[in-house]
């Protein structure tokens, strides 16, 4: 297998509206929606009304011209390689630093959501952690590194209605065992909303009704998905624009029924768990409803096995993705347009492959390594690569006069920007010292985004103008009606 076919596949209109959408929803729309939905009530709702406006945005906009870059140039495999494109230049600093910026930001990611899987499978069966971590992560490693994006692309419609009938199935088991008036009454009794009215007010989150740094804080959060290298990828394998048309509309029909599966199985959890306690750690909450689906017989043991099968599945799907990326960006962006080493071209498969298992054994190693796990900390480092990539490449689509120092600087500022405004206590605050986010009452998202744009648009001004051939192409990309 040659490296464009692993990178690019040959994806068909519902292959590629469901590998990018799955790859979204998978962890954030099976895993994290319920959970939260559980946890704070449904004022979680603005968050993937937030996901659902970038994704529309980025189908919308980005795409067509993502595609047309990549058909205009044949070497764009990754994001890398189209920012390099994007911005040329005799050295391909851009393309390196990029990559490496995926790469180390996205092993971590994958180290995280390894180690959490891992402990939600010792939470239920037993075992060794490191031994589960370590068979999955390989199993994955000769999967992706093997079959590459014709892999992900043709079992990604499987993976779409599995989780759908999973979701579907566990939710009305859960409503017709326990019954409407049951699941109003235990919902009415727990502490933390006060009442169903509240949990199902939508104006309602963790505990106290929403101000308005909530909403931007909610909304925002699913502004990350214009951030996703994986995502925006997928568009430089579309050969031909309807492809996009109808992958959009797949999407947004894929997006909002699971979007509503996934909300009506965490609302209803909330409910059928009591009167056990909320809890706030994720492996616990598929523990306790595990336990009770096996309590109801030889029906619940099938319910207990098939939540097991979501939450394996809604991990998978974006550690998969993820890990694509991450073989790409070394074996092409890092390895060989990096000029690093000599690759040897008629050996494209068994180097991958080779690449994926090397990978995926640092992935493990530091899965090993990290003692101290919340769902946060993942959330902080998708942040810090989708506040680097999203104002980058979005203003490289659509502003001329960007170049190539304001792409350095966005992709530096973005993913130092994070960090810097939800940890650095820089400021006096209620006679103590606290970070930006802390002051302003907002999550770390928005003003990381505006700060990367602002940095762009500053380093671009005042260093020389983009060479003409490269606003020309731009100019070609953005205003080319007929595909």
């Amino acid at each position: 297998m040659k490296i464009r076919t692993f990178s690019l596949g040959n994806l068909n209109p519902i292959e590629l509206g469901l590998v990018s959408t799955l790859f979204i929803t998978g962890f954030a729309g099976v895993i994290l929606l319920p959970f939260y939905l559980y946890l704070f009530g449904a004022g979680i709702f603005w968050e993937y009304f937030g996901v659902l406006l970038c994704m529309m945005l980025i189908w919308s906009n980005h795409s067509f011209k993502l595609m047309r870059y990549a058909r205009r140039d044949k070497e764009i495999m990754s994001l890398p390689g189209y920012l390099s494109s994007r911005f040329g230049g005799t050295t391909d600093y851009i393309r390196v630093f990029s990559a490496m910026e995926i790469l180390i930001l996205s092993i971590v990611i994958i180290a995280f959501m390894l180690k959490e899987l891992g402990y939600i499978l010792v939470k239920i069966y037993g075992g060794n952690q490191n031994i589960i971590s370590f068979i999955i992560i390989m199993l994955i490693a000769f999967e992706v590194g093997y079959f590459g994006m014709r892999g992900i692309a043709k079992s990604a419609p499987y993976k779409a209605v599995v989780l759908l009938l999973i979701l579907v199935i566990l939710t009305s088991y859960m409503y017709f065992s326990v019954g409407i008036d049951q699941l109003v009454k235990n919902m009415m009794s727990i502490d933390i909303t006060g009442s169903v009215s509240d949990y199902m007010n939508v104006l309602y989150h963790d505990g106290k009704f929403l101000t308005v740094q909530d909403y931007i804080s909610l909304i925002s959060m699913g502004f990350l998905a214009a951030g996703t290298p994986f995502f925006l990828s997928t568009f430089f394998t579309v050969k031909k624009a309807r492809y996009i048309i109808r992958g959009r509309r797949i999407m947004m029909v894929f997006v909002v029924i699971e979007f509503i599966a996934a909300a009506c199985f965490g609302g209803i959890t909330r409910g059928y768990l009591y009167p056990a306690r909320l809890t706030s750690s994720l492996s616990e909450y598929v523990s306790l409803l595990f336990d009770r689906l096996k309590e109801s017989g030889s029906a619940g043991n099938s319910m207990a096995f098939l939540l097991i099968v979501l939450f394996v599945i809604g991990f998978l799907v974006t550690i998969e993705g993820t890990l694509h990326l991450c073989i790409v960006c070394v074996y092409e962006d890092i390895l060989n347009k990096g000029r690093l080493v000599r690759l040897n071209r008629k050996k494209d498969r068994i180097n991958l492959l080779v690449c994926s298992i090397v990978i995926c054994i640092v992935i493990f190693l530091v899965n090993a390594y990290i003692k101290q796990l919340t769902l946060n900390a993942i959330l902080v480092f998708i942040a810090t690569l989708g506040c680097s990539m999203a104002p980058t490449v979005t203003l490289s689509l659509s502003w001329k006069r960007m170049n190539r120092y304001g792409c350095m600087a966005g992709l530096v500022t973005g993913m130092i920007s994070v960090p810097v405004f939800k940890y650095a206590t820089l400021f006096v605050h209620n006679e103590g010292r606290a970070s930006l986010c802390d002051i302003l009452g907002v999550n770390s998202v928005l003003p990381s985004m505006l700060i990367t744009l602002l940095v762009i648009v500053l380093v671009s001004l005042v260093t020389p103008q983009p060479e003409k051939e490269l606003i020309e192409t731009l100019d070609n990309v953005r205003n080319r009606i007929s595909e």
